[in-house]
């Protein structure tokens, strides 16, 4: 594994221009393609340790902008203005009324990076990945505003059809997408939501 990560060039780069992890390189590309924030929008990031995503957030959006990251897990401090990171569970956070701090009512786009522990059992993953999807779901029916975009990660499971499904009904346009930031080992791909209903 460590051989694999010395000779990966999205490693390297992102050590190289300063990125957190090699994700920023996913984002990046999704945004170059689809062309979902502006400058000055306000944009919510879930599961957004190490901080890779927050960084490619705030350039986009300047100094206007709002990022806010939360995470279970802690994100060590990034020097811009326009970036809050919050240590909490979404499952357990009332991530609307997090926003009201902002002076915020809703966000113009979420990007979600969360993966779930995956174990290999392929019912059990399944579970675990549906279990989060419906929480940040929830997030996204409570705080992205009429007409506001979405980025989830997913993997390819059992229940792709119904996370596709659900998220049809919620938005006028849903792309599958995998950047070739993405491993191609990994089964990991992007649903990329524009147009809330």
């Amino acid at each position: 594994m460590a051989r694999f990560i010395l000779k990966d060039p999205y490693y390297k780069k992102a050590k190289q221009e300063g990125f957190r992890a090699r994700s920023a390189y996913k984002l990046k590309e999704i945004e170059d393609r689809f062309h979902l924030i502006g400058k000055g929008d306000a944009i919510l990031d879930l599961g957004c340790s190490p901080g890779s995503f927050l960084q490619v957030l705030s350039e986009i959006v300047g100094e206007k902008g709002t990022v806010i990251g939360i995470d279970i897990l802690p994100t060590p401090a990034l020097p811009r203005k326009n970036i809050t990171a919050i240590q909490a569970d979404i499952r357990e956070t009332d991530v609307k009324g997090l926003l009201s701090q902002f002076s915020l009512s809703t966000a113009d786009a979420i990007t979600c990076d969360i993966a779930p522990n995956l174990s290999g059992i392929r019912e059990v993953d399944d579970a675990r990945i549906e279990e989060l999807f419906a929480c940040v779901l929830k997030v996204v029916d409570e705080t992205l505003k009429p007409g506001g975009h979405f980025i989830i990660k997913s993997f390819s499971t059992g229940i792709q059809k119904g996370i596709t499904t659900d998220l049809q009904k919620r938005f006028s346009k849903v792309a599958q997408y995998k950047p070739a930031a993405s491993r191609s080992v990994s089964s990991e791909v992007f649903f990329v939501c524009m147009g809330k209903k």
